[in-house]
């Protein structure tokens, strides 16, 4: 037994509610709005199939859009949206938004904003999104009648980085922020650290004490500070026996590429380390030499436990992090 809708035989439609004698309930699903249903209870037996008495009814209107808003301000993790409802289809609208995934036909089982309640234009932010990413967006409104939706758009998400991020041979300990030097609201860059310490232990100097003009503490100053040392300190590349050295002939290949463009971070670059340390890893809770020089006989030094910063003696064996540039 059950109900037949749609036209009036089982032959169409139908719902298929239990067996035997006695009162019964159907859930008819799968309607659309604005349309006429007649429906008949049939019951089925050895002589065939009855059918009761004919009612009818008509569905509700859902709502009915104009636009889903094209996506604007597209960040690697934001951007906006929203849509126009241009008629509630007699029923007031309960809520409205955007309902968008990685995938086309996006539902509010889905992703979804919650925007307000009625008809009219109305905008979405859309946050927490992945950069390199193709999103689907559908406007979406609510009335009793159910969730209709609107035309869809798409919009992809550019690439974006972020710290403790694996990449192009280590591990983005840093992007630029603005104000920093080498900043670029467009286009990302920073630093990426060595996913480990290149020693436990190596002094500064190559054993001769001068000063060697790497005196930049900034961010974007410990290539130069390094080549600096290097130009002062001598020694063979390929073995180096100083802090500084043994950054530049450090080298990682990753997907045939090789990145051989190490250097020993500034004082301000290695701080940016250890702001960082945790999501970096394999740091030890130790001094670190960075490539500022204080004098001919002293550097700078970071310690990471606990963030102080001082000069020391370069004769000192300290640990060593090289980074490099994105």
């Amino acid at each position: 037994m059950g109900y037949q809708y749609g036209a009036p035989t089982i032959l169409d439609s139908y719902t298929t509610d239990g067996s035997g004698t006695g009162t019964f309930t159907s859930s008819l699903t799968g309607l659309s709005g604005s349309t006429t249903y007649y429906v008949r209870a049939y019951a089925t037996n050895s002589a065939g199939t009855a059918y009761g008495p004919e009612i009818s009814f008509t569905t509700l209107s859902f709502s009915t859009f104009s636009s889903t808003t094209a996506a604007s301000s597209i960040t690697g993790t934001t951007a906006s949206s929203g849509g126009v409802i241009s008629n509630d289809g007699g029923s007031s609208v309960t809520a409205i938004g955007v309902a968008l995934g990685t995938s086309t036909a996006p539902t509010i089982s889905d992703s979804y904003t919650t925007d307000g309640t009625g008809t009219g234009t109305f905008s979405s932010s859309l946050t927490g999104l992945s950069g390199s990413k193709t999103y689907y967006v559908r406007a979406y409104a609510t009335n009793s009648a159910g969730t209709a939706y609107g035309p869809e758009i798409s919009f992809t998400t550019p690439f974006f980085l972020q710290v403790g991020e694996s990449y192009q041979g280590g591990k983005v300990a840093y992007i630029l922020q603005n104000g920093d030097p080498g900043y670029d609201a467009n286009v990302q860059h920073g630093l990426i650290a060595a996913t480990e310490d290149n020693s436990t232990g190596i002094r500064w100097y190559n054993g001769v004490n001068t000063t060697t003009g790497a005196t930049g503490m900034a961010i974007g100053t410990g290539l130069a500070n390094t080549n600096a040392i290097i130009a002062s300190q001598g020694g063979t590349a390929g073995s180096y026996t100083y802090a500084a050295g043994i950054c530049t002939d450090y080298s990682v290949t990753e997907g045939g590429v090789t990145y051989d463009d190490w250097y020993l971070p500034s004082k301000d670059e290695l701080n940016k380390l250890y702001i960082s340390k945790n999501v970096v890893g394999n740091f030890n809770q130790n001094w670190y030499w960075s490539s500022t020089d204080q004098s001919s006989d002293m550097a700078w030094l970071h310690y990471f436990n606990g963030g102080s910063q001082i000069a020391s003696q370069k004769f000192g064996k300290n640990r060593v992090r090289a980074v490099r540039a994105f």
